[in-house]
């Protein structure tokens, strides 16, 4: 039996972390299976459409950069970062001078 003490020592903290890692040979490999497979009728690998889209995230970042919105976005987004620009450019003129 062990006796109350007035200290605690720290103790380790102890986790559960399991590694995850990018394989691009690997990556390339399932992906020519896939296509294979998808060929030869053994799987469907396929999106809702039927077309097969082997790297959603690419196709989805070019999608979203050749939008007109985005476009329109992104100039007001430069003009109000100039206009907060400028007003402090005339503060600090106005205060300083």
């Amino acid at each position: 039996m062990a006796l109350p003490s007035l200290f605690k020592l720290p103790s380790n903290k102890i986790f559960n972390f399991k590694t995850r890692y990018y394989d691009a040979d690997k990556e390339d490999l399932e992906e020519r299976v896939e296509r294979a497979k998808r060929d030869a009728g053994i799987t469907n690998a396929t999106n809702n459409d039927g077309v097969y889209v082997p790297n959603i995230k690419g196709r989805m970042k070019h999608y979203m950069n050749r939008k007109p919105i985005m476009v329109k976005e992104r100039q007001k987004s430069n003009f109000r970062v100039f206009a907060i620009a400028a007003a402090l450019a005339l503060f600090a003129y106005y205060i300083l001078f």
